[in-house]
């Protein structure tokens, strides 16, 4: 036996076993706990021997045991079936109800999670649920279990509760005690078919020690390499196969941790050599960490993509011969952390590239979702989201004029629910869109979709080693779920909603393998994935606490207290093991980058690892911290525009003076108010602000859809008669629900006629009473207003008047233009009458010094609007006195339509004065407007509607890119 305590552990393996074996290596078993390590042993033996020679045999442990059994292990699906048909036998003769399939489905995954977990580690089932039929018992009638044993018992009738099935406590406790029959059951009934599970191997070899003996015979020694946590099963036959002279037991390991019992890192090794008597073959235990004084590179991250953003500045910028990995504690950095790597250096992905992070993914989640929304809805019609996301994703192959003109026909018909018969004229799309009911045809009709996909990248040279890996790989899966589901009769007849989830849980499973040298350039892996292997350099990246180690553990039904009654794996058993890969890490690499995010937030403790403070404080080891920049976040932020009053811009503002024919309307002037850019983007560049296509039309459509039936409403009316009694109102009121119907059709879709009552959908039908109900509400107020004369309804072109102010020193004339909603006369005074479906509020300032001053809390500008709509309609009619009144459909029952100021109502002098007050202010904000000298410039406090478009603006008006830069 030769120590070569300096070198990378898989060669110290190989060359002690050429050091016993010589080059005679052909009746050898090499067994490792996967299957990384195989590539790198055979590049050390062919180092060490120099010549070619027959190669000893291969095998991960769980390939192993499986070429010992007679039987084949069942797939997951198969298990689960066979696992509900043992269920509803036995509780069909207790005279019990059992669950249906896809229900029992998320139990039965635990529940066989937990039988394998019996059979690893050779419990007797029969013991064991009996101890947790008793607990369940005495939960119903005692109080003085524990909070551990309580959590248990409630997280399992929550799993049972989520489908409604509020007695099923009492029947669960009842099927605890056949538990042990479901478990004999169901293993005989596999054994039938010719099946068996991973586990059952284990523990049928276990329990019979002659039952691989035929395997192990083929091979002169077993030889096990770099393992730590092994089961009860697994350290039977260790054992076993040790007293026979049948195997040797290689263990990576340190004195440092493997002689110190308070060290969680050497536990299992510990295990195996006192429980299991194991031995290992290359003698004691090196002590590499004790003497180690190397500096541990804490890096603190500002956010959690910024872990992987680190590697830009911290890998090498040019390839090197050094080993180095990147390793994640937290997987879900595979894809930041490709992305950060510089374009020079080699990788190679040895963990697999998850579809679930992958635009594949996303495209194959939208058409589930949809299949989904077609069961649930039971109808034909597709969000327009689903759509929007479909057109817009990057794998799509939609012709640019088909994706525009589909965007346009939603648009104007402004569908939130699209009809599946508008999409037959768009061949892709419908048949993406086409709904699937049968749960073969569900699947072949994906495999179909994603074989166009795939046909259509590779024809058009666009397809990449990682879409074709994860293509491939996914049409596999869909393959063996079909044939999966072909073999069963049980999921043919199941709901299809839950074939859908059940391929959505097997491709969110489905990892691509993406590998390139595994000799060569950076590796990237998971931590489980670094057992056995060796790097000159490490970066390990997502080491926070509560990642590394995890402070969760997976799904059971079995109570800790149980476990560890019983010698099941516990919580600190997946800290050890957590415990045993980091310090393992450090045994022989030069240089360790610890990497984690600092800040708090629902994912993130803030705080690095705490095997790094329990080495800062017991060993020799040092940590330097380097701190990193915050992570930005994209947020658009506000550009300090200035826009000068000169050539194109001077050219149309001059169209509104004197002749020129453009109008001041009362949203041109809150719009300057707001913010003199957004009157230049909305009334001098003519750029509409883009539109949003919304499922909440309270935002964007009730207004309109309101005053559309006030319009009708007292149009109809006052073709009899311009005089409204509460008689003729209350008389007319029937037709509310009609005049609502035909006024969403023309806001909404353009087509008075388009919608009928009983076609309407769930979100029209909460619409149209919204408006219904916002319409009665203004008429009860007209009725106590009642009589009153109605003057003028809506009127877009007679009221315009001249406007005077100074530009330059000469008077010019502006022309303002008022669209107003009503104007009535009632007990001699007349009326201006504004309908607003928003929060526009009744109160002012009483400082009106200022009255267009949008900074102020007090600033109405609802106020500025309806004055100068009575502004234009004295100047017209030469009225006076008018009052300007406001109907805040929100606020109407409550407080009135008059505006107020410490409580007392707009009218008679104070108005009057307020009037006064408001011309001058127009004509002051007016002369600022056309002042040449006076840039357009945003107030930075105030939001602008559309800021994607900036650029597009500006390009139009001549303006340098530059201009545009925040």
């Amino acid at each position: 036996m030769v120590t070569y305590m300096t070198l990378p552990f898989l060669k110290e393996v190989a060359l002690d076993l050429v050091s016993r074996f010589g080059d005679d290596l052909k009746d050898l078993a090499l067994i490792f706990n996967n299957k990384r390590p195989e590539l790198y042993f055979k590049q050390y033996l062919a180092e060490i021997l120099q010549k070619p020679i027959w190669s000893p045999s291969f095998f991960t442990i769980q390939d192993f045991f499986k070429a010992g059994s007679p039987l084949l292990e069942a797939d997951k699906i198969s298990q689960i079936v066979c696992l509900h048909e043992c269920y509803v036998q036995l509780l069909t003769e207790q005279q019990q109800e059992p669950l249906n399939i896809d229900r029992f489905f998320p139990i039965a995954e635990t529940i066989l999670s937990d039988f394998a977990q019996l059979d690893y580690d050779l419990v007797d089932p029969g013991a064991i649920y009996q101890e947790i039929h008793d607990l369940a018992e005495i939960e119903k009638q005692f109080q003085f279990l524990t909070a551990e044993q309580v959590t248990f018992l409630e997280s399992f009738w929550k799993s049972f509760h989520q489908y409604g099935q509020l007695q099923l406590r009492e029947k669960f406790i009842q099927l605890w005690k056949i538990m042990p029959r479901l478990y004999v059951d169901f293993t005989r009934s596999l054994h039938e078919q010719g099946w068996t599970t991973l586990a059952g191997i284990y523990r049928s070899m276990a329990t019979d020690l002659t039952t691989g003996s035929s395997l192990t015979a083929s091979f002169k020694q077993l030889i096990f390499i770099g393992f730590n946590a092994i089961n009860n099963a697994e350290g039977t036959l260790f054992n076993y196969w040790q007293e026979q002279g049948k195997a040797l037991f290689y263990f990576d390991a340190d004195a440092y941790y493997v002689e110190d019992n308070l060290q969680e890192a050497g536990y299992f090794i510990r295990k195996n050599r006192n429980r299991w008597q194991l031995k290992n073959a290359l003698g004691p235990f090196p002590d590499h960490l004790k003497s180690k004084t190397n500096a541990i590179n804490l890096v603190e991250a500002s956010g959690f993509t910024a872990q992987a953003k680190v590697l830009h500045s911290l890998l090498p910028q040019v390839p090197t011969e050094k080993s180095i990995a990147i390793l994640l504690a937290d997987e879900s950095l595979l894809i930041p952390t490709l992305q950060s790597i510089p374009e020079q250096l080699t990788s190679n992905i040895t963990m697999g590239f998850p579809l679930s992070q992958s635009p594949l993914f996303g495209f194959i989640d939208l058409w589930l979702k949809t299949q989904t929304n077609y069961h649930e809805t039971k109808s034909d019609t597709i969000a327009y989201q689903a759509i929007e996301s479909y057109v817009s994703h990057p794998l799509v192959m939609l012709p640019l004029s088909e994706k525009e003109q589909l965007l346009q026909d939603i648009q104007e018909h402004h569908y939130v629910q699209v009809p599946n018969l508008a999409l037959q004229k768009y061949t892709h799309v419908a048949s993406f869109f086409k709904k699937q009911d049968e749960p073969l045809l569900l699947i072949r009709a994906l495999e179909e979709l994603l074989r166009r996909i795939f046909n259509h990248r590779k024809e058009s040279k666009q397809l990449t080693l990682i879409e074709a890996s994860l293509l491939t790989s996914t049409l596999q899966e869909l393959n063996h779920l079909f044939d999966s589901i072909q073999q069963h009769r049980s999921l043919q007849q199941a709901d299809i909603r839950f074939l859908i989830t059940l391929i959505r849980r097997h491709l969110f499973q489905v990892n691509a393998a993406i590998e390139g040298d595994p000799l060569k350039g950076i590796q990237i892996m998971g931590l489980l994935e670094s057992r056995n292997l060796d790097f000159e350099e490490i970066y390990l990246l997502g080491a926070n606490d509560g990642m590394l180690p995890k402070r969760s553990f997976g799904n059971t039904y079995i109570p800790d207290a149980i476990r560890r009654a019983y010698g099941l794996p516990v919580l600190e058993n997946q800290e050890a093991l957590s415990a045993y890969l980091f310090y393992r890490l450090l045994q022989r690499t030069k240089k360790l980058h610890v990497v984690y995010n600092h800040l708090v937030d629902d994912n993130s403790t803030g705080e690095v690892t705490r095997f790094v403070k329990q080495l800062a404080f017991e060993s020799n080891f040092s940590c330097s911290t380097l701190k990193q920049q915050q992570e930005t976040k994209s947020a658009k932020q506000p550009l300090p525009l200035t826009i000068p009053k000169t050539g194109r811009v001077a050219e149309t503002l001059a169209a509104y003076l004197d002749q020129g024919g453009l109008k001041i309307s009362a949203t041109a002037l809150t719009n300057y108010i707001q913010s003199p850019l957004l009157f230049f983007f909305k009334h001098v560049a003519r750029i509409q602000e883009p539109e949003v296509l919304a499922e909440d039309f309270q935002v964007n459509k009730i207004g309109s859809i309101v005053h559309q039936v006030m319009q009708w409403f007292y149009e109809e009316l006052k073709v009899e008669s311009a005089w409204i009694t509460a008689e003729r109102i209350k008389d007319k009121r029937p037709a509310l629900p009609s005049l609502c119907l035909k006024a969403l059709s023309i806001v909404v879709y353009h087509d008075k006629d388009y919608l009928k009552p009983e076609k309407t959908n769930s979100i029209e039908k909460i619409i149209l009473q919204i408006v219904e109900d916002y319409a009665h509400i203004i008429l009860k107020t007209d009725v106590a207003a009642c009589p009153f004369e109605l003057l003028e309804l809506e009127n877009n072109e007679d009221y315009v008047v001249d406007f005077p102010i100074q530009v330059n020193g000469e008077e010019r004339w502006v022309k303002l233009q008022g669209i107003i909603d009503r104007i009535d006369q009632r007990e001699g005074i007349v009326r201006i009458v504004d309908y607003k479906t928003g929060s526009d509020g009744l109160t002012y300032m009483r400082n009106t010094e200022n009255l267009f001053d949008p900074k102020d809390p007090k600033y109405n500008k609802a106020l500025i609007q309806t004055l100068f709509y009575t502004f234009i309609y004295e100047q017209k009619s030469g009225k006076q006195n008018v009052e300007p009144h406001l109907y805040t459909v929100r606020k109407l029952n409550n407080e009135g339509s008059f505006f107020q100021s410490d409580q007392q109502p707009l009218r008679g002098e104070k108005l009057n004065a307020l009037k006064a007050v408001f011309i001058e202010q127009l004509r002051e904000t007016l002369q600022e407007l056309f002042n040449p000298d006076i840039p357009f410039q945003h107030r930075p406090d105030m939001i602008l509607p559309y800021h994607d478009l900036y650029q597009e603006f500006f390009r139009a008006y001549g303006f340098p890119d530059t201009s545009l830069e925040s």
